[in-house]
């Protein structure tokens, strides 16, 4: 059986620690990172209620701001979405490692983001995160492993008391046909409090760096960038899970007292970082995994080569 694991909500103190490596409580943002979400009336695919953040960016503001979902929607749904809105994307990284340990990554434009999150199925989470310019580290996604093996570059440690955490740092860049967002991403996996805080990673990354899956990019205007993870990066090894899993599925309602435990709980599991960081548990075995898909945009100044006027012509100066 496949499943997912991961708490915490994306972002802010963790940046509201990733949909679980999802979500539960979330707060929206301010331009220091804090956020705060109110429920909306569903939209555009969602059903019922959209947790979504009251966060606008003011107009004007340059840097990076990112969107954070979740979406159940199938292999073949998602793959169409990602061949339908993907773009070309200025970027360096070693896609053959990123898919080794569990991401998936792609450009899209800007104003195509509404389209692309429909065809994914829509989204119950809709949370804002603003970075701006944040040349130090600064965690993006931060989630306790809690009893799991994670599997970096294609082999298995016990990472016990670990954080899986997604770090980023990015800052404006002047390019001969305008400004860009320059943005860096990368995996690692903290042990105790000292690797794990903000302090000790603001300008060296402290814990356990998977160098291999860092990801360098620039957002130009009219561009975004996305990252999400492999549903089948979560392994369940306990033989009986599967005919729990079965039995379970067919639950309505609150699990039973008896009923077998969340799939967080059972057996031995084995993780890549992308599931370690972007799979949410579902509520009880059998039911869904949900994937959580950072949307990074990009906000510059209205005019590609901004010019500042004087406000009237040079004066002779007074004797």
């Amino acid at each position: 059986m496949r499943c997912a694991v991961a708490a915490g909500l994306i972002a802010g103190l963790a940046l509201f620690g990733c949909a679980s490596s999802g979500s539960t409580a979330s707060k929206g943002s301010d331009q220091s990172g804090n956020s705060e979400a109110l429920p909306r009336a569903a939209a555009s695919g969602a059903e019922g209620k959209v947790l979504q953040s009251r966060t606008r960016i003011a107009p004007g503001q340059i840097g990076l701001e990112v969107l954070t979902w979740q979406i159940t929607t199938d292999s073949d749904q998602f793959n169409q979405a990602m061949r339908t809105y993907a773009e070309p994307a200025v970027a360096a990284v070693d896609e053959i490692a990123l898919r080794r340990n569990g991401y998936i990554h792609c450009a899209v434009k800007a104003d195509a983001i509404d389209k692309f999150r429909d065809a994914l199925g829509g989204s119950p989470l809709e949370m804002r995160t603003w970075l701006g310019t944040a040349p130090s580290w600064r965690e993006l996604v931060n989630v306790p492993i809690g009893n799991a093996m994670v599997e970096v570059d294609g082999v298995a440690h016990d990472r016990r008391g670990t954080q899986a955490q997604l770090m980023a740092r990015t800052w404006p860049v002047a390019m001969e046909d305008g400004m860009c967002i320059a943005v860096e991403l990368v995996p690692q996996l903290a042990t105790g409090t000292a690797q794990a805080s903000r302090l000790h990673n603001a300008n060296q990354l402290a814990g356990d760096v998977a160098s291999s899956c860092r990801m360098a990019f620039e957002l130009q205007r009219g561009a975004a960038w996305i990252l999400t993870c492999d549903p089948g990066g979560f392994v369940e090894t306990d033989a009986e899970a599967p005919a729990r899993a079965r039995d379970a599925a067919g639950l309505t309602g609150p699990p039973s007292p008896n009923a077998a435990p969340a799939s967080g709980k059972i057996g031995a599991r084995v993780l890549t970082l992308g599931a370690a960081t972007l799979l949410a548990a579902p509520e009880r075995p059998g039911a869904r995994a949900r994937r959580t898909v950072l949307v990074m945009i990009p906000h510059l100044p209205d005019s590609a080569f901004p010019v500042e006027t004087a406000a009237k012509p040079m004066e002779p100066s007074q004797p």
